[in-house]
């Protein structure tokens, strides 16, 4: 048990491997959709205000 203690290291990680995110899929794009979004809804929205 104390050697299992010597050996353990700390484990280092980007925060993008920490989320468990792909490398090549990321909520990024989402985001960016999600943004567009709201600002064409404030768009129609101040037409018709």
């Amino acid at each position: 048990m104390a050697e299992d203690a010597d050996k353990k290291r700390p484990v280092v990680s980007t925060a993008q491997a920490a989320s468990g995110a792909d490398e090549d899929n990321t909520l990024l794009p989402m985001l960016i959709g999600g943004l567009i979004m709201i600002i064409i809804g404030a768009i129609v929205l101040m037409m018709f205000v």
